[in-house]
């Protein structure tokens, strides 16, 4: 999940929903309160862990964290000198995933298709935007945090590109990489500026990610079906942003407002790599199949 929040393109929702997760996340995180805390003070931390489902919840959000923290440089060097094979990979790891879905939702009835239409056409309006670069503030960093941790929990929107939209995913990335950097060569100063940035990011992101959960954890509760039906329009909605092969249009050079066209790979504007495109998507469906494996053992 914390790989795939670091690409523009893919949600960590997604990979939550295909290793199976998904729902049992949303209401791990839903469950810490203030009560929980109240619970970790009178009855002890035993209580409070297994209040929060911790077992579960703890590992998840670690991993995340980690991969955040230890691949941000390798994704950045990936998506700049292998893109097509890292969107090979992500793209029928995708599409596979709607294999799951549909049959979570069952038998398909014309509620579950008008679900599936409007989260589609919400999930386009996002994807269709245009990204702008800009200096933000800590403020607008904070509420970039708020954002994308949304997007992050829901399949389908990616958050990484969300702060592609806003203008920060460059400064958070850097940001990574500096803390990273520091274990190298240590500097006060890019210390204290990547901290305070990631800081007031992850301070947003905490905010949304407890409201969000709220209410996606009572609509899977009250309304399973046409909530699946809703997260794989997302899903649809999305797919274009993680095809292999695209060609940059450049609209407006003096606003560096930039977009993609889907080509075919015969007119893509650079070698298709069709042998490497080939091989990661055989490892994406391979590596779906494979977890859809797992978890029907764990069941």
């Amino acid at each position: 999940m914390g790989i795939a929040d670091l690409v523009p393109g893919i949600s960590g929702g997604t990979i939550a929903l295909i290793t199976g997760i998904y729902d049992e996340l949303i209401h791990s995180i839903n469950s810490i309160s203030t009560n929980s805390f109240i619970k970790l003070k009178n009855s002890g931390f035993k209580t409070f862990w297994n209040d929060i489902n911790g077992k579960f919840l703890f590992p998840v959000l670690l991993g995340i964290i980690f991969s955040i923290f230890s691949f941000s440089k390798i994704i950045q060097w990936l998506m700049i000198n292998e893109s097509i094979s890292l969107w090979s990979f992500f793209f029928t790891l995708t599409i596979s995933s709607f294999l799951y879905i549909i049959k979570k939702i069952g038998s398909i009835k014309i509620i579950h298709f008008i679900f599936i239409t409007i989260g589609t056409i919400f999930s386009l309006i996002f994807t269709f935007s245009i990204s702008y670069n800009l200096n933000p503030s800590f403020i607008y960093i904070f509420f970039s945090g708020f954002l994308a941790i949304t997007a992050m929990i829901l399949p389908g929107i990616s958050g990484a590109y969300i702060l592609l939209i806003l203008g920060v995913y460059s400064s958070i990335i850097n940001s990574l990489n500096n803390l990273q950097n520091l274990i190298i060569k240590f500097d006060t100063d890019i210390l204290i500026n990547s901290l305070s940035l990631i800081s007031t990011f992850f301070i947003g992101a905490l905010l949304g990610l407890k409201i969000m959960s709220k209410y996606i954890s009572l609509f899977l509760k009250k309304y399973p079906k046409k909530t699946l039906s809703f997260l794989l329009g997302l899903m649809l909605g999305s797919i274009h942003k993680i095809w292999p092969w695209q060609n940059s249009l450049n609209l407006s050079h003096s606003n560096n407002i930039k977009n993609k066209l889907i080509v075919l790979p015969y007119n893509y504007d650079g070698p298709p790599e069709l042998i490497n495109a080939l091989f990661f998507m055989i490892l994406g469906s391979a590596l779906f199949f494979i977890l859809s494996g797992i978890k029907k053992r764990r069941s």
